[in-house]
């Protein structure tokens, strides 16, 4: 049964492909810190604060379901703990170059950031950021939007500062090309740039550094197609 939902200043024709309320880790795997839980419906993922050599400082938490096409994500999260880096980054069409699964293949990566820039996927970051040379310096949000294989930067905006304990709300779009992003399905915050060699598909996952997470309420949404604006 298709849906409609709001994404920036469109409507999107969707159909259910999965859901989570985070009620056990079944559905998931991480690498990277150990410190991953499901409490109260949340996903609750803690790093260390500061780096280690353990690679407990990082975490990527894989959903178990891989996905083809065109996609709508979306998801609560926020950071809450006073010193961490409030780092949101998002994968998504998460594949190994060499076809293995990547499911398969987890035993084999610690969770390095690098370990993951040699495979293909969309990456989104959404972290702390301050503009270079502006005086007074000021913080603001910084979303960057990175494919891979290669770690390259297709786009990079600033926003307003991120707030600790605050619920956002992302959305995170893949259809026919366009990768793009929204916060708190606001037009004025939603983002995205057009991929010429459009991904297949793969897993999608969360991703944070040195920080510690709370994430609810996952959906994914297979997109049929644009609906018309309502008014």
């Amino acid at each position: 049964m298709a849906n409609v939902i709001r994404f920036g200043e469109r409507d999107l024709r969707v159909a259910a492909a999965y859901a989570s309320d985070f009620e056990s880790l079944d559905d998931f795997w991480f690498e990277g810190t150990p410190d991953v839980t499901v409490e109260a419906g949340s996903l609750v993922v803690r790093t260390t604060l500061t780096r280690d050599d353990r690679y407990h400082f990082i975490s990527s938490v894989f959903c178990q379901t891989p996905f083809k096409g065109n996609l709508l994500v979306e998801f609560d999260a926020r950071s809450i703990h006073p010193d961490s880096h409030r780092n949101f980054n998002f994968f998504m069409h998460t594949a190994l170059r060499d076809g293995r699964d990547l499911y398969a293949t987890r035993g084999e990566r610690t969770g390095d950031y690098p370990e993951y820039h040699a495979m293909d996927n969309y990456l989104f970051t959404f972290l702390p950021g301050a503009v270079a040379g502006e005086e007074p310096p000021r913080e603001y949000s910084r979303w960057r939007f990175r494919r891979n294989p290669g770690f390259r930067l297709m786009k990079e905006v600033y926003s307003t500062p991120i707030e600790q304990q605050r619920w956002y709300h992302f959305q995170y779009l893949v259809q026919d090309g366009v990768v793009a992003c929204s916060v708190d399905r606001n037009p004025l915050e939603t983002y995205g740039w057009r991929d010429p060699e459009p991904l297949p598909g793969g897993y999608l996952g969360f991703r944070t550094f040195c920080s510690h997470m709370e994430y609810r309420g996952l959906r994914v949404w297979q997109v049929c197609g644009e609906a018309k604006v309502m008014t």
